[in-house]
């Protein structure tokens, strides 16, 4: 959508609950679409809204982004009308600390889950770079479960031509018995 990538943020258009709270925790988070760290102040809340709502303003724009701005600025004033009110900022980040948690919990034990709606890109920013050692072990590691694999492999083969000579000689010995 063009609205997100104008501002830099994730998906789709955010559902209101009756308690204002965001509906699909899946979603990207509102402090993402207002470029916030999650600690920031009530002042900082307010100022990242004014900067991103001039920016996106319906009005400032041409006639052909004109609806994707009209759609970032929906998403921009829910934002701000959660995280500004104290109450519906709480019962909001209970939601996204439940996620998050799950996101690690999804990440650590199944290795995520894919967008298909982008390219799939390596992600080495949070991977250090391995040692000697390491490059050493993980080398030495390859090499055993290849050596590994071949001797399957040829153990796997010579126990069928082992079952196939045998059947053979079973059938030719069948047919020599009168």
């Amino acid at each position: 959508m063009p609205a997100n990538s104008e501002a830099g943020t994730g998906t789709g258009s955010r559902g209101n609950s009756a308690t204002g709270i965001v509906g699909d925790p899946d979603e990207e988070d509102l402090y993402a679409l207002l470029s916030v760290p999650f600690t920031a102040s009530h002042s900082e809340i307010s100022l990242a809204y004014r900067r991103a709502m001039k920016r996106a303003h319906p009005d400032r724009q041409g006639p052909e982004r004109r609806a994707a701005a009209e759609e970032l600025a929906r998403q921009l004033n829910a934002a701000y009308a959660i995280l500004s009110d104290p109450i519906k900022r709480q019962a909001y980040d209970r939601t996204i600390r439940q996620q998050v948690i799950q996101d690690q919990i999804m990440r650590r034990y199944v290795g995520g889950f894919q967008d298909f709606s982008e390219p799939a890109r390596p992600s080495k920013v949070h991977q250090r770079e391995p040692t000697a050692a390491e490059r050493r072990e993980r080398a030495h590691a390859d090499r055993r479960a290849s050596l590994l694999l071949v001797l399957v492999a040829v153990v796997f083969t010579t126990l069928i031509i082992v079952v196939l000579m045998l059947g053979s000689f079973l059938g030719s010995l069948l047919q020599a018995l009168p």
